[in-house]
């Protein structure tokens, strides 16, 4: 009886291991048949939905096979977990809860592809799509844009004075290490390349214009102008050169008051200080003249009076 019974438990041993080959040749031959291919999607914006393109190629269905997708650098790490026809929804991380979802009508064609709802800046990183099963994983890199935000309202200054126009990142992005350019007509007004460098100024702003470095870690690029003249008033762009195809919003439009920061008018200010140049001397010359004449009157009196006294003068003798 005992003889049996270890006949029974090698039989049974045996089968095990059998069983466990078969399944390692089955795996091989799944793995060397179809592989995981993942394409990285285009830059996103926050709040849009994205899809992370993820499939068996040629097509292997994907219907009994455990889907994982994960980001390594969080904790937890599983974004999307999928066995057995279910969402394993308490595996999920937090940040992730009601946003994801696979194509479970398209597992049988080998899609196992990611939805991601509502898109925001956290979201940005490094997936991993893997099927344990047939020991195929692969990555795909999310992109999330930061719009480049310029005014919606035109901004208004007067001659003489100091004004900001703004403009700032969406969400906010640390720019202190990247370019930051802000033109005028075509022309560079001023230009930041990073925290290491001087700006440059064009000519016609030259000590005029400047940043707020200590803001550029929240994404801060507004531009301050002083010492404001008519000139200055048109269209101006900020830009962030790396992210130019992320740019959505990026002019902000100049109106200055043709009077100055006194509230005169400042198409008359060099007239005004033309006439006051000129009256200084008009009212010394008008002076002047008023005494000469004067004096010339009183010569001219005192001329007639002597010719008047002299018959008188002769009759006595």
């Amino acid at each position: 009886m005992e003889l049996k019974w270890d006949f029974i438990v090698f039989i049974y041993k045996a089968l095990m291991h059998l069983l466990a080959l078969l399944s390692i040749s089955a795996v091989a031959q799944v793995s060397g048949s179809s592989f995981l291919n993942c394409s990285t999607p285009n830059i996103v914006w926050p709040g849009d939905d994205v899809i992370l393109p993820c499939r068996l190629q040629p097509p292997l269905s994907a219907e009994s096979m455990r889907v994982e997708w994960t980001r390594p650098d969080l904790e937890p790490e599983f974004i999307h977990v999928h066995q057995d026809g279910r969402f394993l929804h308490e595996l999920q991380n937090p940040d992730y809860k009601n946003r994801t979802s696979l194509f479970v009508d398209q597992l049988p064609n080998g899609d196992v592809s990611l939805k991601l709802f509502k898109v925001t800046q956290s979201d940005a990183g490094t997936y991993r799509c893997s099927l344990p099963s047939v020991q195929q994983e692969a990555s795909v890199q999310l992109s999330v844009g930061s719009e480049v935000i310029g005014s919606d309202q035109a901004v208004q200054a007067v001659v003489g004075g100091d004004v900001i126009l703004p403009c700032h990142m969406e969400p906010p992005f640390d720019v202190t290490t990247l370019t930051v350019e802000w033109k005028y007509v075509r022309a560079v007004v001023h230009k930041y390349k990073s925290q290491k460098e001087t700006d440059s100024q064009n000519d016609q702003f030259k000590n005029r214009t400047s940043l707020f470095h200590n803001e550029m870690h929240k994404g801060n690029i507004s531009l301050k102008l002083t010492n404001v003249n008519l000139t200055d008033a048109g269209n101006y762009t900020c830009s962030v050169p790396k992210l130019q195809s992320q740019v959505k919003k990026d002019n902000v439009e100049l109106i200055v008051d043709s009077k100055d920061k006194k509230g005169r008018d400042a198409d008359d200010s060099e007239t005004t200080a033309l006439t006051a140049g000129l009256t200084i001397p008009a009212v010394v010359i008008l002076i002047a003249g008023v005494v000469a004449g004067l004096v010339w009157w009183r010569r001219q009196r005192n001329h007639g009076r002597s010719q008047a006294e002299a018959p008188e003068n002769v009759a006595m003798m």
